[in-house]
């Protein structure tokens, strides 16, 4: 398939995202899982495409890893609706991925890319998957925190989803950013460069460390989702911001 192509099957797949989130939110469960169901098949014809045109997991590229990051998100929401019961954070999963759809449809994208050999290591898949599953559920936390301080009457329930959310984050973040030190030091000798990236990725994480640090204590709980929404900020950073400004250092692979 060419570009063209999969832009517009992502460009579907945005529409079936967004409007899975909007029948979820008319309490149109059937439809919602059906329409949240194509998009995803579409989005996962995407990546399947992309992984054999290259011959290798499409992790490479910024286009490769968004298109991946799609699917996280309702990975990961099935996680929450099977096992903490919380339905009622669907629609925000589906929005997040519709969002990061149309990333992909608007963004200048190579159908190719060579594998270059910084990233044929053992430690390439499981450094990203970890990171792309807990940016996906870090996303979502966050856009919950921001809804928290407006919807007073809810903060309850956004509280146990956010807490829940970031439980299940945390450890695949911290994972990633191990998994990222063996690995830099198996390639450039040295565990920690103080890359923009890594020191991006580091300042996640203790961002969302701090919201569990805060929660713990009842005299810092007021300051717990300032933390949450700092967090996606520097997330979005280390994700695509060291790359817009051109910051990106030793993980610049292209």
């Amino acid at each position: 398939m060419s570009i063209l192509v999969l832009k517009i099957l992502l460009g579907v797949a945005a529409a079936g995202y967004f409007l899975s989130a909007i029948l979820f939110w008319c309490k149109k469960r059937v439809p919602a899982y059906i329409a949240n169901g194509a998009a995803w098949v579409l989005n996962a014809v995407v990546v399947a495409t992309n992984w054999v045109n290259n011959g290798y997991v499409p992790f490479v590229s910024m286009y490769q890893v968004l298109t991946f990051l799609g699917l996280c998100f309702t990975l990961a929401n099935v996680y929450m609706v099977l096992v903490h019961k919380d339905e009622w954070v669907s629609p925000y999963f589906n929005l997040c991925s519709g969002v990061v759809m149309i990333g992909c449809c608007i963004m200048n994208a190579t159908l190719i890319w060579h594998f270059v050999p910084a990233l044929q290591s053992v430690y390439f898949v499981p450094h990203v998957f970890c990171y792309m599953l807990s940016y996906s559920l870090c996303a979502v936390a966050s856009v919950l925190s921001v809804i928290w301080f407006f919807n007073k009457g809810n903060r309850a329930n956004l509280d146990r989803g956010i807490h829940n959310l970031v439980l299940v984050a945390f450890p695949f973040m911290t994972a990633g950013l191990l998994l990222g030190a063996i690995w830099a030091n198996q390639v450039w000798t040295e565990f920690w460069s103080w890359d923009a990236k890594e020191n991006w990725a580091l300042v996640t994480w203790v961002f969302y460390a701090l919201y569990l640090h805060c929660r713990k204590y009842k005299s810092l709980q007021k300051f717990q989702y300032v933390f949450t929404i700092l967090g996606i900020v520097a997330l979005f950073m280390a994700f695509q911001g060291v790359n817009i400004f051109g910051a990106s250092g030793e993980h610049s692979y292209s």
